[in-house]
C-alpha cells in the first residue's frame, strides 16, 4: 500500500519554514518577497532548494546543511545572529521529523507542487498589514520608526485584523500572525521607506 502524503505536518513544516526565510530575508536578495506581485520563482526558490538538496542526498541533515550555507550567504547580515536560534529550530524539527522526507518522494513531490500556494497563503497576511500601514503613513517616514510601529500597528491595522478575523477563526493563529506582521515592518521599516519613496517619486514622473 503507498504512503499517504502527511498533509498536517507538511503544514506545520511549511509554516516553520516560511517564516526562518522571512525573517531572514533582506541581504543580497529577498529569501521571500517583500510584495506579493513577484513572480512565484520568487516565492518557491529557496524552499525548493531546501527540499532538493534533501531529496539528492536522502539525509535531512545533509541537505540542511548545504542549504543553509547558501541561505546564510544571500540573507541579511544584520539578521544573521538574531535569528540563527530561527534558524536551528528548523533543523530541530526537520530531524525530529526526518521520515516525513528520507525515502519519501511522495510528500516531497507534494510539497514542491504546492510551493507557491503555500508561501503566498503565509505571506498574504503578513503582507496586507505590513503593506496597508505603510501605505497609510506614505510621506510620514516618522510613522515607520520603531516606537511609532509599536504604538499604533494594532491600531492602525485594525480594519485589516477584522477582515482576516473572518478568515482565521483561531484566534491564536491570528494573534500570531499580527505579531509576525508587526516584527517583520519593524525589521523592515527602512526598505519600506526606500519602497514608498520610490513609488512617489515614479508617480510624480508619471
Amino acid at each position: 500500500m503507498p504512503n499517504q502524503v502527511e498533509t498536517e505536518k507538511l503544514n506545520e513544516f511549511s509554516d516553520i519554514l516560511f517564516r526562518v526565510l522571512d525573517r531572514l530575508g533582506g541581504g543580497q536578495e529577498d529569501l521571500l518577497p517583500l510584495f506579493l506581485r513577484e513572480k512565484p520563482t520568487a516565492f518557491e526558490k529557496y524552499p525548493r532548494l531546501l527540499l532538493s538538496h534533501i531529496r539528492y542526498y536522502n539525509d535531512v541533515q545533509a541537505g540542511f546543511e548545504e542549504w543553509t550555507s547558501k541561505v546564510l550567504r544571500d540573507s541579511n547580515e544584520y539578521r544573521k545572529d538574531e535569528e540563527y536560534p530561527e534558524l536551528m529550530a528548523l533543523k530541530k524539527w526537520l530531524l525530529d521529523n526526518r521520515s516525513l522526507f528520507e525515502n519519501r518522494k511522495d510528500n516531497i513531490n507534494h510539497l514542491k507542487r504546492s510551493l507557491y500556494a503555500r508561501a503566498y497563503e503565509y505571506l498574504y497576511p503578513r503582507r496586507l498589514l505590513t503593506g496597508a500601514y505603510a501605505e497609510a503613513n506614505r510621506g510620514h517616514p516618522e510613522a515607520l520608526e520603531e516606537d511609532s510601529i509599536r504604538s499604533e500597528f494594532r491600531n492602525k491595522s485594525k480594519e485589516n485584523i477584522e477582515k482576516l478575523s473572518a478568515v482565521y477563526d483561531d484566534s491564536e493563529k491570528l494573534e500570531r500572525i499580527v505579531n509576525e506582521a508587526e516584527e517583520f515592518l519593524i525589521i523592515n521599516r527602512r526598505r519600506y521607506i526606500w519602497k514608498l519613496k520610490e513609488m512617489s517619486a515614479s508617480e510624480t514622473n508619471a
